[in-house]
């Protein structure tokens, strides 16, 4: 309240646009991306805030105790997951690659570690895309069923 009704009698512009600025840094409301509303029934700013009503069903009450994610985050941990997905996806499509092409690594113990390689290759490939996505649009972008059957394959 102090920083509005200082707005209001300042004179100067280039201080009026810091002030602007300052205010809009101390609303948890601005850490939501451009167009979202929160969906929060609880009228607290979480980590909920940006989650579509259609999903909020699915979101368990425990997540509203937590104040939203600086958006830089969103961008790090983003870069840190294409990282880790491109190498993994190469990383075991090449274990496989060796495995089906050296005829002396066909034993019993190698066909485990092809299994995994092979588990590990599907389960990237359908589970870090959509988390990029969700990164970059900062909540779940997707619709709930959606949200269900990304569980279901995250599970297996």
């Amino acid at each position: 309240k102090f920083f509005s009704s200082l707005y209001f009698c300042l004179s100067d512009n280039l201080l009026k646009e810091r002030l602007l600025r300052i205010m809009a840094w101390n609303n948890p409301a601005n850490m939501l991306p451009e167009g979202m509303v929160s969906t929060n029934p609880f009228g607290n700013y979480t980590v909920v805030d940006a989650a579509s009503k259609e999903i909020l069903h699915l979101v368990d009450p425990h997540w509203y105790q937590y104040p939203p994610m600086n958006p830089l985050w969103y961008g790090m941990l983003g870069f840190v997951i294409f990282c880790a997905g491109v190498l993994s996806v190469l990383g075991n499509a090449i274990v496989v690659w060796v495995f089906m092409n050296t005829k002396s690594l066909r034993s019993p113990a190698n066909l485990l570690v092809v299994n995994l390689a092979v588990s590990d290759f599907f389960m990237m490939c359908i589970e870090f895309p959509p988390m990029l996505v969700n990164f970059y649009y900062h909540t779940w972008s997707f619709s709930a069923m959606f949200c269900q059957v990304y569980g279901f394959f995250g599970s297996l």
